[in-house]
């Protein structure tokens, strides 16, 4: 069987129990393919120095938070992090394709990293930090660039994060494969017994950047103005919450918003279930897990247009909303309200759960470790 390297910046960790499960649930979808060691290996800015060398999920986690502002200095404790890993494995296990799971910083080194291990490689990638060309025009930024100019195959989850990497790292143009995301069928599936509540609208996030609940809550109040009983229940925590709160008591909305917190998958399942249709707003999202979990339930989807988005509500699954202005929102979400009703949910249930179901992406992302090992050899 395949021996699969995992190594990966972000993992669930005792600082974090639940940091990035999409990519343990890309791991997870391999296991019926390949026998996976996770290596959890990162530097860390942070306020004094720490190690951590241990981790819940992780074969072998290294840890290191260092008081630093130089990146190239952290580039650098990755890169000897991930060496010293290497050089002191248990080498009874032969390894045949090493995967990198967020190219930085553990990447900037690939060259280095290539030669000293001299195995296939290719690198997976989730961040939307390339959508902001990574927030700079620092000429430091051009250690990421080489990244992907190294000849190491690229693992994306959508299109757009390819064209957002394409346009950062700038030509020649990486090779790059498309592996969607999972959502977890077990949880995320339709019920045909479940009726949806007419008027009762869901959105779940970790509200912070780039979301824009702002944009439903003002939608909301421009389509009650307008006659329209709509009601949302509001998911999730993050630092917007507050503003959140305040926006909603401003516009007079108490009693027509309702704020569930943190739920459980099984809860939010249900909420998707139950609702008219999800909404979603961002400025961005590279793939949108949300999206495709309420879709599998048979939930329609009204969602800005943005990033990976497009792709996955497509015109029988709900509607795309061109910007975030509260009025943009409004305009579609109202002209939506009775189409959305009236969509075939359990047929395009079926087809997204088709789509990202673990056996399906398991399968995909395999065939890819392949021809990377086939390339090398």
């Amino acid at each position: 069987m395949t021996h699969a390297l995992h190594i990966t910046c972000w993992y669930p960790n005792h600082l974090i129990p639940h940091e990035t499960p999409f990519i343990t649930r890309h791991i997870a979808a391999l296991a019926p393919h390949c026998d996976n060691t996770v290596w959890h290996i990162d530097t860390r800015q942070g306020k004094r120095w720490s190690y951590l060398g241990n981790g819940p999920k992780a074969h072998r986690t290294l840890l290191l938070t260092a008081p630093l502002k130089r990146w190239f200095i952290i580039e650098w404790f990755s890169t000897m992090l991930i060496l010293w890993a290497w050089l002191t494995r248990d080498r009874s296990k032969k390894v045949d394709v090493v995967n990198f799971h967020i190219a930085y910083p553990n990447c900037t080194h690939i060259r280095l990293l290539r030669w000293v291990m001299r195995r296939p490689m290719v690198i997976t990638e989730q961040w939307s930090i390339y959508h902001m060309s990574f927030k700079g025009a620092s000429k430091g930024l051009n250690r990421v660039r080489r990244i992907f100019h190294a000849g190491v195959p690229v693992i994306v989850v959508s299109k757009a994060l390819e064209n957002d990497i394409t346009l950062f790292a700038g030509p020649p143009k990486a090779e790059f494969h498309i592996v969607d995301n999972l959502v977890e069928p077990e949880v995320f599936h339709y019920l045909p017994d479940v009726v949806p509540r007419t008027g009762v609208f869901f959105t779940i996030a970790g509200w912070r950047n780039p979301k824009r609940p702002d944009s439903l809550i003002e939608a909301m109040a421009l389509m009650r103005e307008r006659g329209l009983n709509a009601r949302l229940r509001i998911a999730g925590i993050g630092p917007k919450l507050p503003a959140m709160h305040e926006l909603v008591a401003r516009l007079g909305l108490v009693d027509q918003v309702d704020f569930l917190g943190q739920l459980s998958p099984e809860e939010a399942a249900a909420e998707m279930r139950n609702a008219h249709a999800m909404v979603h707003s961002s400025d961005y999202e590279t793939f949108s897990a949300v999206c495709a979990e309420a879709l599998c339930c048979g939930t329609p989807v009204i969602a800005s247009a943005v990033g990976g988005v497009p792709s996955l509500v497509l015109a029988d699954r709900g509607a795309l909303v061109p910007d975030n202005t509260p009025e943009t929102w409004a305009r579609v979400w109202s002209a939506a309200w009775t189409d959305v009703l009236r969509m075939d949910r359990p047929r395009f249930a079926a087809a997204m759960t088709e789509r990202v179901n673990a056996p399906r992406v398991g399968a995909h992302y395999y065939g890819i470790l392949q021809q990377v090992i086939a390339a090398k050899a």
